[in-house]
């Protein structure tokens, strides 16, 4: 029994060192992140390039939720239309210090000559919080929400992607505005809920 104790025990204790240092190395790459964009010349930054990370709330565009082709569950993020492209940020990664908690985020720039196609559906939903908060009476505020799908050519050749992004209603119907013109096309309306 002490002998198993005896091997045990090591072993032990190189899981915790190595599930410590796991934490340490993170939680240095954040201080290291924090100190570097703020004092670029310390000498800790020697050969670190910091790029100042943006929360979601600091960048432009309208709020919505995302969802690129692959991914199971929809992200925060913004759609940004300029007049050749459509900019969506979306949050990455864990909180960071730096930014107060908050997550970065990460750019993906899909230009205006790349779309194919792109679909527009509206619909209203029960909003559950105002049920819960108002009880019967809650089941008159609906949410009005648009979703969007865009499908565009990929980097390579004859390869399509696809991104779709809920959004309020006045937001949506803006956003398919604009597409329509700046693209071109006319959307595929799927299906509108009045």
């Amino acid at each position: 029994m002490k002998l198993t104790k005896l091997v045990l025990l090591p072993v032990l204790l190189c899981m915790q060192f190595a599930t410590l240092s796991e934490v340490v190395q993170a939680k240095e790459v954040d201080d290291l992140q924090s100190i570097c964009s703020k004092f670029p010349s310390n000498s800790e930054c020697g050969g670190y390039k910091a790029t100042s990370p943006i929360s979601l709330d600091t960048r432009s565009g309208e709020k919505a939720k995302c969802l690129f082709t692959g991914e199971e569950k929809g992200k925060r993020c913004k759609v940004d239309l300029s007049d050749d492209q459509v900019k969506l940020y979306f949050e990455i990664g864990e909180g960071l210090d730096v930014l107060g908690g908050e997550k970065n985020t990460q750019e993906v720039v899909i230009p205006m000559k790349t779309i194919k196609s792109f679909s527009y559906s509206e619909k209203s939903k029960t909003d559950v919080g105002a049920v819960l908060a108002l009880g019967v009476w809650g089941l008159f505020a609906k949410q009005k929400k648009s979703t969007i799908a865009i499908r565009y050519e990929g980097e390579a050749e004859g390869s399509q992607k696809q991104v779709v992004f809920v959004s309020g209603r006045k937001n949506g119907r803006k956003i398919r505005q604009k597409l329509e013109l700046q693209t071109g096309l006319v959307a595929d309306i799927l299906d509108i809920d009045r």
